[in-house]
């Protein structure tokens, strides 16, 4: 598995872009870098998550135990982008209880549009 984690828009919204095979010991760093960012920022911020390239995951359970950085106070909103129906299915299944906004798009141009026009309402 590979993931990277970087701004879209500085200070606003953050891009985690998901490929391959997402294990829980990933999950657990991934979780800690957006922690990070979070607690840092000086408003609430959105995160695009492009899980486009992201292979079928089995283990929800395990990473929803990792993923707290989903009821952070200051994560306005989740976009996922995802092709695959399985994928998305383990997304829900994983951010349904966020305190975030979940949003779920087929691919990482309608994410854009949707997060863009958050960005822009927030101005």
């Amino acid at each position: 598995m590979s993931y990277t984690l970087t701004w879209h828009e500085s200070n606003k919204a953050l891009w985690l872009t998901l490929s391959g095979d997402y294990l829980p010991e990933e999950a657990k760093e991934v979780n800690r870098l957006i922690l990070e960012e979070l607690d840092q920022s000086q408003s609430s911020l959105l995160l695009l998550i492009d899980a486009t390239r992201m292979n079928r995951s089995y283990r929800f359970s395990d990473i929803r135990a990792v993923q707290t950085f989903m009821d952070h106070l200051k994560l306005k909103s989740i976009y996922v982008a995802a092709d695959d129906r399985l994928v998305k299915l383990s997304m829900m299944i994983i951010f349904n209880l966020s305190r975030a906004s979940l949003y779920i798009c087929d691919n990482v141009e309608k994410a854009l549009v949707s997060m863009q026009r958050q960005l822009l309402s927030l101005q």
